[in-house]
């Protein structure tokens, strides 16, 4: 899978974030990947198999897998030692569909340090309303032409077969404890993370952040100000003394 790795200054070793892009990831958020690095992280981004040339037919099921391959490929002795990693503080942040991903990861996986979802798609309400379906299915099927081997009725059939599994209100218990940074925008995916976060809150996570933005999915109008929230969040990760006990 085709990535770039942003290389923290200094001699560290510094914690990682996983920066996961939407489908197809027209918005990289590269952006914020430098205010991170320049926060004293490094960052890794890569593309989903099946998106951007990458070989291979995309699936949300495989994208699930890259994901979970990146993060070991994070916590590699060897790639630890090469890139000046902590593996002990991989944090994963996702926008739209990554920020399911993202979501996905720290749910099953608990040694991930913290979540940070952003404007994030909850896959498995996708199909719950027929009128949104309908509407979503429009807006994928104009947007998928970096994506192969799979068509927007496939992904919401996907969606549908695995509704029960991806609807992330059920990884609340899962990632309770840890830290999470839920940010919303004004946008189709609001009510879901709305839902998300009261979740969370009913399960006593006194570890969220939770912020609302007037803007649209891609935070076009605000991108300054999602990056000031993702990196006071990362900066409050650095000196939580809780880090030494994941």
């Amino acid at each position: 899978m085709d990535a770039t790795f942003y290389l923290a200054s200094g001699a560290g070793p510094h914690g990682a974030v996983l920066l996961l892009h939407g489908l197809p990831g027209y918005e990289q958020n590269a952006d914020l990947a430098q205010s991170i690095r320049r926060g004293g992280w490094n960052v890794l981004i890569f593309h989903y198999r099946g998106v951007w040339g990458n070989a291979g037919s995309f699936s949300v099921s495989s994208a699930i897998e890259d994901t979970a391959e990146a993060v070991r490929f994070l916590r590699d002795p060897r790639n630890a030692v090469k890139y000046r990693i902590d593996p002990t503080r991989v944090v994963v942040v996702g926008h739209s569909l990554g920020g399911f991903l993202a979501g996905y990861e720290a749910g099953h996986d608990s040694n991930i340090a913290a979540v940070a979802m952003i404007a994030a798609v909850n896959m498995g309400k996708i199909n719950a309303d027929p009128t949104e379906r309908q509407a979503r299915l429009k807006r994928w099927e104009t947007q998928l032409h970096p994506v192969r081997g799979v068509t927007a009725t496939d992904l919401l059939d996907e969606a549908e077969r695995h509704a029960k599994e991806w609807d992330y209100k059920k990884w609340a218990g899962a990632l309770h404890g840890r830290s999470v940074l839920l940010v919303e925008a004004d946008d189709q995916n609001h009510a879901d993370m709305e839902a998300l976060a009261i979740a969370l809150q009913l399960q006593g996570n006194a570890a969220l952040d939770h912020e609302v933005m007037a803007t649209d999915h891609s935070f076009s109008d605000h991108r300054i100000a999602l990056q000031t929230i993702v990196l006071n969040w990362l900066e409050r990760l650095k000196v939580d003394p809780s880090w030494s006990k994941r």
